[in-house]
């Protein structure tokens, strides 16, 4: 039975890894770029590991964690982050009881009041959900402006299932109670080359099997079943047969080529390197900037990632920033610099290089059609066995590290499962 797999990102990789061990499957995996790794993937620059942007791996799977840590050694960090929100830092996630000691007391009264005072609606926006467990308040304070920021549409246009799945709290008793399944205290992270180190390990087993440079052109039903693909390499183009198609690259236009039209968007993202002479910026992992004036959404610093005995090897008196921005009409690495030195982080003459990198497909846009759209795709699937989707850009979801690796388990079972049949 051959296999195709699209994209060799973690969730790609991380698919045919485990089906590396089945003789009677014919495995091919096909990457359009020059490097394995995808969003995944890791870099140094300046003498620091760096990654395309921070990632999470926390689970309390003791088993998938003992596999993800058997293939790069680990150290276990506690988790370190703030907001920077009405020139003031807090903790992150949102405590209710410190906003309101901390912005006295106009902010305070009005966040206090909204709650109280919060309507029992209908969610039909990420919006209304807000409004219904914070109220109008903390919706304006917060949540409105940095979500806005981030997908670029209105709140009352940005899906309730964003909501549902990323706000950390399940009202005020919650924040003060720190009682929500998603939020964690820590997480894992490898002892060097950052998170693209676990894709360089599966990458290292499957480099036999993976065609980079070589991209799906076009994809359509074979004649006799499975799916016939169109594919541009190094030495020209070809075509291939597949018993099973395993595709980690976005949806929309994956299944438009299948006949499913898609009114789904992602939104691109610049992520920007600052090369910054001062031995610490702050001691986050990384820190938001959740005002809705500002371009930057989120700021990691990876030296404060590293092993203890890695970081003594790194440069003393320098550190890089990692800055992620998704609103991008007006962005430039100089504003971007502005807007560090105006919340106190650096100061301008401290920046000695740049490096700035564009992701398309940074983030999916989680607007009002989104679950229309979800269940459109889960009834196509439903009707193409011979299909599977993974990974964040591919299954429209935003997904941590070992959520994609726990999946492409998952995923890898389901593909054998069909051989079996």
């Amino acid at each position: 039975m051959r296999i195709a797999i699209l994209g060799a990102g973690i969730a790609g990789l991380s698919t045919a890894w485990f089906l590396r061990g089945h003789p009677e499957l014919e495995v091919e995996l096909y990457e359009a770029a020059g490097e394995a790794g995808g969003l995944a993937r890791s870099f140094t620059w300046q003498g620091f590991d760096c990654d395309l942007a921070p990632h999470r791996l926390h689970t309390d799977d003791a088993a998938l964690l003992d596999e993800m840590r058997g293939l790069v050694p680990m150290h276990r960090l506690r988790r370190r982050s703030q907001i920077n929100i009405g020139g003031k830092w807090i903790r992150d996630p949102v405590n209710a009881v410190e906003v309101m000691l901390k912005y006295l007391p106009r902010t305070s009264l009005d966040i206090g009041w909204h709650y109280l005072y919060r309507p029992q609606g209908p969610e039909d926006s990420f919006e209304d959900l807000v409004l219904n467990q914070f109220g109008q308040g903390l919706n304006r304070f917060f949540f409105k402006p940095y979500s806005e920021k981030l997908f670029g549409i209105p709140a009352d246009q940005i899906s309730p299932e964003w909501g549902r799945r990323k706000i950390r709290v399940g009202g005020v008793k919650d924040m003060v109670r720190r009682s929500s399944k998603l939020y964690f205290k820590s997480f894992w992270y490898p002892d060097a080359g950052g998170y693209g180190a676990i894709c360089e390990r599966l990458y290292r087993d499957l480099a036999d099997r993976t065609r980079l440079r070589t991209r799906m052109v076009a994809i359509r039903p074979g004649e006799t079943g499975g799916y016939r693909i169109a594919f541009e390499g190094p030495d020209g183009a070809f075509e291939r047969d597949f018993d099973a198609v395993v595709s980690s690259l976005p949806l929309t236009g994956l299944l438009g080529q299948l006949g499913l039209d898609l009114s789904m968007r992602f939104r691109p993202a610049m992520i920007t390197y600052l090369l910054v002479d001062r031995p610490q910026v702050t001691e986050n992992h990384w820190f938001y900037l959740a005002d809705g004036h500002y371009t930057l959404n989120r700021v990691a610093e990876f030296k404060n990632f590293a092993h203890p005995d890695r970081r003594q090897a790194l440069p003393p008196d320098q550190t890089v920033l990692c800055c992620e921005a998704t609103r991008l009409e007006d962005f430039s690495v100089d504003r971007v610099v502005a807007e560090l030195a105006e919340i106190g982080a650096l100061h301008p003459d401290e920046v000695r290089e740049s490096k700035t990198i564009r992701l398309e497909q940074a983030y999916p846009i989680y607007d009002l059609d989104y679950e229309p759209n979800i269940g459109r795709v889960r009834d196509f699937l439903a009707r193409s066995p011979a299909l599977f989707l993974i990974g964040r850009n591919a299954q429209f979801e935003h997904k941590d590290v070992d959520e994609i690796f726990d999946d492409a388990r998952h995923v890898a079972g389901q593909v054998l499962a069909l051989a079996q049949a």
